[in-house]
């Protein structure tokens, strides 16, 4: 089934996506999608067994930039040697305690790979491509440091 819905005068496609999160103890929870992949998610202070919801919002946001990030690189026929991506946020000092503010780092190996090209391919990730950025309200800024000889 096809679900429109209509945004800024335009009729755009939507794409449902689903999970269970399951209760085990105290502020203990796993996050399980369909097809059966899991995700710890705690909230308790000491013997962590997972991220807390606002730390797998940040990797969240890492993870889908650098997809597309490895994607561009991979396009320029170009090998990614090492990648990481350093984030930090500030949070709004009331309830709820939402992101003002996301810093990421991108840090890359890729040989061969221009400065130019790396800041276009982590702005094209960071502003337009990835859909956690967009899901945010938070400012977001980067920088890239380039760890071979370009």
């Amino acid at each position: 089934m096809l679900v429109l819905t209509l945004e800024e005068g335009w009729i755009v496609p939507v794409s449902t996506k689903s999970t269970t999160v399951h209760h085990l103890v105290g502020k203990r929870f796993v996050g399980k999608t369909p097809d059966g992949m899991q995700v710890m998610i705690d909230g308790e202070q000491t013997s962590k067994t997972g991220m807390n919801p606002m730390e797998l919002l940040l990797n969240a946001l890492g993870a889908c930039a650098a997809f597309d990030v490895v994607e561009m690189i991979r396009k320029r026929r170009l090998e990614v040697v090492g990648y990481h991506i350093e984030l930090e946020g500030d949070r709004a000092e009331v309830t709820p305690s939402y992101y003002t503010n996301i810093r990421a780092r991108h840090v890359i190996d890729a040989p061969g790979l221009s400065e130019n090209h790396a800041l276009r391919f982590v702005d094209l990730a960071m502003n337009k491509y990835c859909s956690v950025a967009s899901s945010l309200k938070a400012e977001i800024t980067f920088e890239v440091e380039l760890l071979h000889e370009t």
